[in-house]
C-alpha cells in the first residue's frame, strides 16, 4: 500500500514537471513569436503616423493603438478554432438534448435547497486544492481558512451539505485552480480550447484542470470509476438545475454564439487571476 502510494507520487511529480515545463516552452515560444511581429508592425504604424499630419491624426491614431492593445489583452489565439467549434455545437446539442431535459426532471423531483445543499458538498470536496493553490500563491490566510471551512463544512456543516463557515462565521472560499496559480507565476493561457463536455479552457487551464485532479478526493478513495463517474454526472446536472435559462439568455442573443461563449471565458478567467 506504501509502495504505491510512493509511485503514484512519483509518477504524478514526474508528470506535472514535464507539463509545466511544456507549458513555459510554449508560452516563451508564442510570445517570442507576438514580439517579432509586433516589431515589423511597428514602422507600418510610424509611418501612417507621420502621413497623418496634424495632431487630430496622431489623436486618431493613438485611440486606434490604445484599442488594439486593449483587444490583444483580452483575445487569446484561436487556431484550432474549427475544431473548438465543432466541439462547442456538440456541447450545445448535449445540453439541449440531454443536459437541460435531465436537469428539468431533477429539478421537479429535487427542492432547490436540497440543490443549493448538493452543490455546497460537491465545491466542499475541491476545497483542497483551493488550499494548496492558495499556498502556492502566498496566500497564507487564505490558505489557512481553506483548511478551517474544510473542517467546519465537513462536520458542522454535515459532509459540505451546509456552508457553516461561511453563514455562520463569515468565512469565504477562495475560488483558487492551479490554472490561476501558473498565472500568478506568468503563464500565459497561450491558445483556446474548447472540450468536449468539459466546454471552453485554455491550454494553461487545461494543465491545471489536470494538476486539480490529483488534489481531489476522487483521487484517493476507494471507488470503482463508474461511482465517481456518477458523482460528476450528478454534480453536473445539479448545477444545470439550478443555473436553467441561463446558457440560452447567454447564446440566444449573441450574434456568434461561439465567440461570446469564448469571450465571456476570457474575461471570466482574468477576472478570478485578478481577484476581481
Amino acid at each position: 500500500m506504501v509502495s504505491h502510494y510512493l509511485n503514484m507520487k512519483r509518477n504524478f511529480i514526474l508528470q506535472a514537471g514535464c507539463i509545466v515545463f511544456l507549458l513555459f516552452t510554449v508560452s516563451h515560444a508564442w510570445t517570442a513569436e507576438a514580439a517579432d511581429l509586433s516589431t515589423v508592425s511597428e514602422p507600418v504604424k510610424a509611418s501612417d503616423q507621420a502621413a497623418g499630419g496634424n495632431g487630430s491624426g496622431d489623436d486618431a491614431w493613438e485611440d486606434e493603438n490604445w484599442e488594439d492593445e486593449w483587444e490583444s489583452t483580452d483575445t487569446i489565439a484561436d487556431p484550432l478554432e474549427p475544431l473548438n467549434r465543432f466541439f462547442f455545437h456538440f456541447n450545445d446539442k448535449l445540453y439541449y438534448w440531454v443536459l437541460k431535459p435531465v436537469a428539468r426532471v431533477y429539478a421537479g423531483f429535487f427542492p432547490e435547497e436540497l440543490q443549493i445543499g448538493v452543490r455546497n458538498f460537491f465545491d466542499n470536496l475541491r476545497t483542497p486544492a483551493r488550499a494548496v493553490n492558495c499556498l502556492l500563491q502566498g496566500r497564507v490566510r487564505d490558505s489557512s481558512e481553506e483548511v478551517a471551512r474544510f473542517a467546519l463544512n465537513s462536520t458542522v456543516g454535515i459532509f459540505g451539505f451546509g456552508d457553516f463557515a461561511r453563514d455562520i462565521l463569515g468565512l469565504h472560499s477562495a475560488d483558487e485552480d492551479l490554472g490561476q496559480t501558473l498565472a500568478h507565476y506568468g503563464a500565459g493561457g497561450v491558445f483556446y480550447i474548447n472540450w468536449p463536455i468539459l466546454g471552453p479552457s485554455n491550454f494553461r487551464d487545461s494543465i491545471g484542470r489536470f494538476g486539480d485532479a490529483y488534489l481531489h478526493p476522487y483521487m484517493y478513495v476507494d471507488a470503482d470509476w463508474e461511482v465517481i463517474a456518477g458523482a460528476q454526472a450528478l454534480e453536473r446536472v445539479n448545477y444545470t438545475a439550478l443555473t436553467l435559462g441561463d446558457y440560452e439568455l447567454f447564446t440566444e442573443t449573441a450574434l456568434d454564439p461561439y465567440a461570446a461563449v469564448k469571450d465571456a471565458y476570457q474575461q471570466y478567467r482574468k477576472g478570478l487571476i485578478e481577484n476581481k
